[in-house]
């Protein structure tokens, strides 16, 4: 699989009543976007495609909601935040670092809308799509 990028996600969970994001960082990503020319053309949009040799810690959303201690795993859901590159500081739900700061601070901020799961094939084939905007 080609790769040009490396991607940083943030997974959403609610602990104590308070959202809470746990980061990962994944090398090798292919990220393709569209930029919206215009406040009437419609969102930016992405599809991210991602080997998933580089996934080894993955689980489905609802394993890795269950799990007490998620910070050894990851996963792809709904909701969750997606960027272009490396980014190394934590996403909060209060200052002093917000998802509306995170967009302020860096390009290619998304929400993912779709996670497509391709496990067939070889393992060089094998891959997760992405939907985000």
């Amino acid at each position: 699989m080609r790769t040009n990028s490396d991607i940083t996600i943030w997974n959403k969970y609610r602990a104590a009543n308070v959202d809470t994001w746990q980061q990962v960082q994944i090398e090798d990503a292919e990220w393709e976007q569209r930029h919206a020319r215009s406040q009437f053309d419609g969102d930016d949009l992405a599809t991210v495609f991602i080997p998933m040799a580089r996934c080894a810690n993955y689980l489905k959303p609802r394993v890795w909601q269950a799990l007490s201690n998620k910070s050894a795993n990851f996963t792809f859901q709904v909701g969750d935040v997606i960027v272009k590159g490396l980014v190394t500081f934590a996403l909060s739900s209060s200052p002093p670092f917000t998802l509306s700061a995170l967009k302020a601070a860096y390009d290619d901020v998304l929400v993912i809308t779709a996670v497509d799961t391709f496990d067939y094939g070889s393992v060089n084939l094998q891959h997760y799509r992405i939907g985000a905007k």
